[in-house]
């Protein structure tokens, strides 16, 4: 009723919009639901599977009149449900139900490199590489295994996340990605021939990250929220110098609201196939990629020029306007198993159910959280939603206060210059800001132990994902600047692929010996030495960066280091000379405290 297949293609954003949105979401979020025995996947189709199946079944029922879903299983003349696994629950002790984020709740593109240490152990080559599967003539595609749980055909890609071969789009993106680790490693290794491969994997983890989170920040989230929320959320990025916005305190923690519902808006732009385009940007005669023949079967992406052509189709191609309308290919068809009619299960329908599932409270609780006026009646809707959409609702719905938040908030007229509305902008907003302002490893940190130089930092702002799909497509051509926004002669022109700015590696240059020579001790990265008895100075790939301390105990000091040393030492001086002077109270203890430095020194933190 809602989310029929109508479309309204977009005037201005590309189909790379919805691409990247999901891959996002694929690096935040993964909901492990409840398994069968061995790890086992349980059949949870037939309507009674809760009691004859498993206890976490939840099966979605058809209802009468469904327009494309039978009511009774022809084959088997039983009433037909769609399959539905709960959530596994997290909590440790009675108490409402709470779920897990199986995902690091970071922006650090695990999808890449994965979750935890022994998933990046299985995905390196151990030459500072990630592992490949190596092709003639062309660029090298993602391992590949024959056990995925998942996978429709022999080989599934193996990834950081285990979703790479869900759709052919996400697994080209996915392969892009791959591949610029392992191109920026074989420059590094270039320009520091002496790194080893831990050196090499690291290093270029950690730009490649950098460069994840500025595409994300400088180019994605504006375009999803429009600049009034970026601005509200603190969400722009500084062109120079460092975010001092972190805090420890904060909870970085996914919200059920933002992955069960809010962030579920690339459902909205999908097209009903992955679209492929020649070198010159002409249609293929061959056609275009259908989605429900290709769910967890990406056999097609060993077909030679297949990255390419689907990402000059996803970067030249409009999505669908981000509104309450999905393609029927995932209402219908959504992982279809192929000639067997109505076997799919509709995304949407999972959507609600999994927001259900999780306790998520109506699209009416959420505009009041997020400063819209809570409805009383249908007529409260129509500032933010159309009329034709209230009237939908009011046909399936018996109250204002019973509309689910997907179906609500992706209903909503956008905000200025953004894609979603309010409600959904709220939400997303407040988790960008939070996985900003939580990470203590954000690339624009002012942590003087693991920031990047200032000149190393304005090479990252260079990054674009135009560049970054550009330096890694088996036949580099052309793309426009902003690759989310559809090409255009005077705003957005196609440039030929040298033409984008490139990152210049070569400030990662390091000499064969690291560390820092402090006061005659030779010191390595990360590791402090105090060369006087009041200062203290800390190793940085920067270089030393040294910091006054504050004596609260005169007489220890004295102690411990001399009448001598401190006498040499204007800081301790500048504390203690009474104390030197007058040596009659010794008997007490000393403890130091950081004197807060000077910008250019270390933190009161790290010492």
């Amino acid at each position: 009723m809602v989310h029929a297949d109508i479309s309204h293609l977009s005037s201005r954003y590309s189909l790379m919009v919805m691409q990247v949105a999901q891959i996002v979401d694929h690096d935040l979020t993964f909901t492990p639901v409840y398994r069968g025995f061995f790890t086992s996947i349980p059949d949870c189709r037939s309507c009674d599977s809760r009691i004859t199946v498993h206890p976490e079944c939840m099966p979605i029922h058809i209802p009468p009149g469904d327009p494309y879903f039978p009511q009774v299983n022809a084959t088997s003349g039983q009433p037909l449900c769609m399959p539905f696994m709960r959530s596994l629950s997290g909590q440790q002790g009675f108490g409402p139900r709470e779920q897990l984020n199986q995902n690091s709740a970071f922006l650090d593109a695990s999808l890449i490199y994965g979750e935890h240490a022994c998933q990046a152990r299985d995905l390196r080559a151990f030459n500072g590489k990630l592992n490949v599967t190596v092709m003639p003539d062309r660029k090298d595609l993602l391992p590949n295994t024959p056990s995925h749980p998942e996978c429709r055909s022999r080989y599934c890609f193996v990834a950081g996340d285990g979703r790479a071969s869900e759709q052919p789009g996400l697994t080209a993106i996915h392969t892009i990605l791959m591949r610029e680790h392992n191109r920026m490693v074989e420059q590094l290794a270039q320009i520091n021939p002496h790194w080893n491969d831990e050196q090499l994997f690291q290093q270029t983890r950690r730009i490649v990250v950098a460069q994840w989170q500025h595409v994300i920040y400088n180019e994605l989230l504006p375009r999803l929220l429009g600049l009034n929320a970026v601005n509200l959320y603190g969400l722009k990025l500084s062109p120079t110098g460092y975010y001092k916005g972190y805090n420890d305190q904060c909870k970085p923690n996914i919200m059920a609201e933002f992955a069960t519902a809010a962030y579920r808006i690339g459902h909205s732009m999908l097209r009903p196939f992955i679209p492929r385009l020649g070198p010159n940007f002409e249609p293929l005669s061959d056609g275009h990629v259908l989605l429900r023949n290709h769910f967890f079967d990406p056999d097609i992406i060993y077909k030679p020029g297949m990255i390419d052509e689907m990402m000059r189709g996803l970067s030249a191609t409009p999505m669908e306007d981000l509104d309450q309308f999905i393609t029927g290919e995932i209402t219908n068809h959504l992982f279809e198993e192929k000639g067997k009619p109505h076997s799919g299960i509709d995304l949407p329908a999972l959507n609600v159910q999994r927001a259900r599932d999780h306790g998520v409270a109506s699209y009416n609780e959420y505009r009041v959280l997020c400063n819209l006026k809570k409805a009383k009646t249908w007529a409260d809707f129509s500032r933010e939603i159309p009329d034709e959409v209230i009237a939908r609702f009011r046909r399936i719905y018996a109250s204002p206060d019973d509309v689910d938040l997907f179906p609500g908030g992706l209903s909503e007229r956008p905000v200025a210059g953004g894609l979603v509305g309010p409600t959904f902008a709220c939400i997303i907003g407040l988790q960008f800001r939070q996985l900003r302002k939580c990470d203590r490893f954000w690339y624009e940190t002012d942590d003087p132990i693991i920031r990047f130089t200032e000149p190393q930092l304005q090479e990252i702002r260079k990054a674009s994902l135009a560049k970054i799909i550009c330096a890694n497509m088996d036949f580099p051509a052309a793309l426009q600047k902003n690759v989310l926004e559809l090409p255009n002669d005077f705003t957005n022109v196609r440039l030929p692929c040298n033409a984008h700015p490139e990152i210049n590696l070569n400030l990662w240059k390091q000499s064969g010996q690291s560390g820092c020579n402090i006061g005659g001790v030779q010191v390595a990265v990360g590791q402090s030495h105090l060369p006087t008895p009041c200062t203290s100075c800390i190793c940085t790939s920067e270089g030393t960066q040294c910091a006054s301390l504050r004596v609260t105990d005169c007489p220890q000091l004295l102690r411990e280091a001399g009448k001598d040393s401190v006498i040499r030492d204007d800081i301790c001086m500048a504390q203690c000379s009474n104390f030197v002077l007058e040596p009659s109270g010794l008997e007490d203890s000393l403890s130091f405290q950081a004197i807060p430095p000077p910008p250019s020194s270390v933190s009161n933190r790290i010492l």
